[in-house]
């Protein structure tokens, strides 16, 4: 049963103590979140200066009310696992400790009672937290915080839910310290933003809470909506059938299953929506050439589960859909995690065809590599080398996908000829003609990056040495834009400047963009070589291993070079056109 209450956030807090259980969402509000969060403080200041018994409502926070009780003192605290809200939540708490910083800085008898207050309420006097459990924080970001106001070093953090945590913080601090009177802002805070606080004292309607909060028209995400339609449905069947222990013998498994979704998002941030379209769109029987949307997702997981031909076969049906959530989440994780092919990857489609191969458990890794092989070489001739959009062959690749995850019996070289086949239109001979003389920086900066780091690799192999992975991290952690040099600087006054002058405005025009003319250097260094003379320049380029600068600084004599001309940028050009029709043809 839902109880609803009005309550002022002093209230909603008094006495409890919350836990976010590991199958929840990590903490995932970004800047925009929290901005929202503090304009809405800002306005409602405004407002009662005008109207001073106004207040404002926040939003509605859902919680489970456990059985369990904490005893803090003498006092009795219940414990509440929250089902909606704790996003809002979490952010209240990190702001109520940024005003406790603030006003025990101040240093005034009122300002360190009131600071002492807020601070029992955080952290209780055993040390317990009013927050007891904060999924996904594996640093204990928010205990530090909380317990001594240690904010975390930025270098130290490596997943998503870490930076979420940081940025927070620092948020909160900052909106607090810009606020004149710390205990205005306090008072605002603790009685005059209110919530809807609703408990659920049945386990079971716990799962069905998110869709009857997306039916008013509140914001839920689409990955957390399905694991409600799909634990809501476990309840149904197992209460429907009059057995209220099948619902908690399945419980603990499916979620840990959620568990290990959540645990995987935190680290990187994975979009919710996708999850549920790609799970869906391979399972579906439909032909559709497209991804199903979120929506039709949803209607799909609910239907096949409904399907089942008794309650033991639809419950079966839920920890399937489940577990193949989780297979999803694991390997996007491995898409998105591989820097080397984010330039192959930001398409939709070709990820979902990438997501099918990396989900054939029953390939042999050699075989499975062969076939992201030949996907990335025919992805990348059209939409890189070509500079097709991503409307391009969205249906040939959607099909493709499904049917090499539901056609088992593929061989792998069948399999090979079906991802051919989507790049037949897209020869190589095409794309080298295609890219030869294109400006290859103006909105192509991810591709240049993507091409020369697999030259990289072809040189490294050719040489027998190692790749450099402190220049590269560096290198994929940062924007293109600051890593790519012009050697040939682009400026429009390059060719009056002393060292090139030498180029004529038709050379200038005709070479600046080019491939030939275009390299990689750790962030900075770049900017460092600006629009110095070549002489200074090699300089620069001899301060980072990058085996693709050698043939910049070298002739292919093996002499040093001494100035940089439009014959040098060809002859670059044509060896980037060798290895690329080598690199990116057809396996």
């Amino acid at each position: 049963m839902i109880q609803p209450e009005f309550k002022p956030l002093t209230e909603v807090l008094a006495n409890k103590l919350f836990r976010i259980p590991e199958y929840q969402r990590h903490y995932s509000w970004q800047k925009k979140q929290r901005e929202e969060l503090f304009e809405d403080i800002k306005k409602l200041k405004q407002i009662r200066s005008r109207f001073p018994d106004r207040i404002h409502f926040m939003a509605t926070v859902v919680c489970h009310k456990t059985r369990e009780t904490q005893a803090v003192g003498s006092t009795l605290h219940s414990i509440f696992e929250v089902v909606d809200g704790q996003q809002r939540i979490t952010t209240l708490v990190i702001l109520l400790k940024a005003i406790s910083k603030l006003l025990r800085s101040n240093g005034s008898t009122e300002s360190n009672r009131e600071a002492d207050e807020l601070d029992r309420l955080l952290v209780k006097g055993d040390g317990r937290l009013i927050i007891l459990q904060n999924n996904h924080d594996n640093r204990l970001i928010l205990r530090n915080y909380l317990v001594d106001g240690t904010i975390p070093v930025q270098n130290n953090l490596q997943t998503h839910a870490d930076r979420n945590l940081l940025g927070a913080i620092r948020e909160c601090e900052k909106f607090a310290d810009n606020w004149n009177n710390s205990i205005e802002l306090l008072t605002l805070v603790k009685n005059c933003l209110f919530f809807i606080f609703q408990t659920v004292e049945d386990k079971g309607s716990v799962y069905t809470i998110f869709e009857v909060l997306n039916s008013r028209g509140l914001e839920v995400d689409w990955l957390d909506k399905t694991k409600s339609v799909l634990m809501g449905l476990l309840f149904d069947y197992a209460i429907g059938g009059g057995d209220e222990s099948l619902f908690y013998d399945n419980l603990t498994e499916n979620h840990n299953y959620w568990s290990e979704i959540y645990r995987r998002i935190g680290q990187k941030s994975i979009p919710g929506h996708e999850i549920i379209r790609f799970a869906a769109t391979l399972k579906t029987l439909s032909t559709t050439g497209r991804p199903l949307n979120a929506e039709d997702s949803i209607d799909f997981f609910r239907s096949y589960c409904n399907s089942g031909t008794d309650i033991n076969d639809k419950i079966r049906r839920i920890r399937e859909m489940t577990i193949w959530l989780r297979d999803i989440t694991f390997k996007l994780e491995e898409l998105y995690e591989d820097k080397r092919r984010n330039a192959v990857t930001e398409i939709t489609q070709a990820r979902l065809l990438a997501l099918s191969i990396l989900l054939r458990s029953d390939f042999q890794p050699s075989y499975q590599q062969r076939l992201l092989e030949q996907w990335e070489r025919v992805t990348f001739r059209i939409y890189g080398m070509y500079s097709k959009d991503s409307r391009t062959k969205v249906g040939d690749y959607v099909r493709t996908a499904k049917e090499i995850q539901t056609n088992s019996s593929l061989t792998i070289d069948q399999i090979l000829e079906l991802i051919r086949n989507l790049g037949a239109e897209f020869p190589i001979d095409g794309a080298i003609n295609e890219l030869k003389n294109s400006d290859c920086y103006n909105g192509w900066q991810r591709e240049l990056r993507y091409f020369l780091f697999r030259y990289e690799e072809y040189l490294i192999s050719q040489n027998n040495s190692q790749l450099n992975a402190v220049d590269w991290n560096s290198i994929w952690e940062e924007n293109p834009n600051n890593s790519i040099e012009h050697v040939l600087p682009q400026g429009e006054n390059t060719i009056q400047l002393a060292g090139w002058n030498h180029f004529s405005a038709e050379d200038f025009k005709r070479c600046v963009q080019k491939i030939g003319n275009l390299t990689l250097l750790t962030p900075g260094l770049n900017s460092e070589a600006g629009q110095n003379n070549f002489p200074t320049k090699i300089g620069v380029y001899n301060r980072v291993s990058l085996q693709h600068l050698l043939a910049i600084k070298q002739q292919a004599n093996g002499q040093t070079r001494t100035t940089w001309t439009v014959n040098a940028i060809n002859e670059r050009t044509d060896r980037l056109m060798e290895f690329a029709r080598i690199q990116w043809a057809d396996i």
